[in-house]
C-alpha cells in the first residue's frame, strides 16, 4: 500500500528517475511506470526499484545514460 500522506505532486520530465525502496512490491513499481505514462504521455522515464549502485554500466547504457 502506498502512504497517501507522504505522495507529492510532480512533473515527469524526459530521463527522470524513480528510485523506489527494494521491498516495494513490482506490482506497484509497475503502477507507477504505468501512470507516470498516462500522466505524461511520451515522457521517457525510469522506475527503479533498490539500490542504484547495483546497476552495470551495460544497464546504463541500455537506459540511455553515458559518462560524459
Amino acid at each position: 500500500m502506498i502512504d497517501q500522506v507522504q505522495i507529492r505532486k510532480f512533473r515527469p520530465a524526459d530521463g527522470d528517475l524513480f528510485v523506489v525502496p527494494e521491498d516495494t512490491p513490482i506490482d506497484l513499481v509497475k503502477a507507477l511506470a504505468e501512470a507516470i505514462a498516462v500522466a505524461a504521455p511520451g515522457v521517457k522515464a525510469m522506475v527503479f526499484r533498490g539500490d542504484l549502485q547495483r546497476l552495470t554500466v551495460a544497464e546504463m547504457n541500455a537506459a540511455g545514460w553515458y559518462r560524459a
